[in-house]
């Protein structure tokens, strides 16, 4: 029978505890315990489980930063939604906030990241405009709004920029 790290070992001991765990990983679990203190005071319930923190940590910011890129990409799909309608001043309050959650995810490179982004999310908007008859820009003004929604977003990139600075912490 093979060995089992202790982090397995970890992960099968609830499982042996309730009785649903097969005979070969209870025997793995069993075997293991015999040479391992620190897996059989956690089977006896003196340890609580051990965390790895760091996993944890990244697992998280893993989950925040899918998020972010979710909410970036429907702020940029709803802020080019409105830019031939009457509520397109809402943009001067969307895209600063593209621009944050830029910083969150690209950090500095959110300053040539987003216009790309920008450009071509525009560019795909206006095509399928295009292609369903509505009524679509031309060429020279989407790349006039894209550059205004750019500044808009590199606003937002600085005060993220600029808080990220001021609240870093000491070395």
């Amino acid at each position: 029978m093979n060995k089992i790290t202790c982090d397995l070992c970890m992960d099968l001991i609830p499982l042996v505890r309730d009785g649903i765990a097969s005979n070969e990983s209870k025997k793995a679990v069993e075997l293991h315990m015999k040479s391992c203190v620190a897996c059989n005071a956690f089977y006896s319930g003196e340890l609580p489980p051990t965390v790895n923190a760091e996993k944890a940590f990244q697992k998280f910011r893993r989950k925040v930063q899918f998020f972010s890129i979710l909410l970036m990409m429907f702020g940029i799909f709803f802020g080019l939604g409105l830019t031939a309608g009457a509520d397109m001043f809402y943009n001067s309050f969307i895209m600063p906030v593209i621009g944050i959650l830029g910083y969150m995810i690209f950090r500095w490179k959110a300053l040539y990241n987003l216009p790309i982004l920008l450009l071509i999310t525009h560019s795909a908007i206006n095509i399928l405009g295009f292609m369903k008859e509505r009524e679509n820009l031309d060429f020279a003004s989407m790349l006039i709004w894209t550059i205004f929604y750019c500044i808009f977003a590199w606003i937002g990139v600085f005060i993220a920029g600029l808080l990220h600075y001021a609240f870093r912490k000491e070395e």
